[in-house]
């Protein structure tokens, strides 16, 4: 099963490396068609603006490193094996809880606040869509990042209380 889930976790992992570098690739040459449709706009005849560009390029920057880091922080933990080792664990998970809060970010800004600085003095306000939903899907990484850190403590703590036991033997 550990074997499964590394090779899908290099698979995605890899697939979302492309595809920040395809958006990438279609910034530099210009072609904004794709870019007006990741931010649910139909295509327009004008480039968006300089500034959702920098931030849409940066937020899905920052997810793809959250996802990128969720990945390797769980390879590393499956690497653990079988030796429960506290403080290890609770540092992977601790890291693991970071990377998911990294794409809660950079999802959240990149659906939210990127489609208004990509449209902004671009496109007519009767045509701009202001969508605030502070409870979406990705709010599950959110909430899976805080149990990360919350099991991290809990580890932690297990660590300290080994510490003492094994003072004691």
């Amino acid at each position: 099963m550990a074997l499964v889930a590394r090779i899908l976790m290099g698979v995605t992992g890899a697939l979302m490396v492309a595809y920040m570098v395809l958006i990438f690739s279609l910034v530099i040459i210009g072609d904004y068609s794709e870019i007006w449709d990741l931010a649910d706009f139909p295509p327009q005849d004008f480039a968006p603006s300089a500034l959702g560009i920098v931030l849409g390029l940066f937020f899905a920057a920052v997810f793809v490193g959250g996802v990128l880091t969720t990945f390797w922080q769980s390879h590393l933990l499956l690497k653990l094996g079988r030796d429960h080792l506290f403080r290890a664990l609770a540092h992977r998970l601790r890291l693991c809880g970071g990377g998911l809060a990294m794409m809660w970010l950079g999802l959240y800004a990149f659906m939210n606040v990127v489609p208004l600085a990509m449209s902004m003095g671009r496109v007519a306000p009767e045509f701009m869509e202001i969508q605030w939903a502070p409870f979406e899907i990705e709010t599950v990484f959110l909430v899976l990042a805080v149990v990360m850190a919350a099991l991290s403590e809990t580890l932690t703590r297990a660590a300290e209380i080994e510490d003492e036991n094994n003072q004691f033997l």
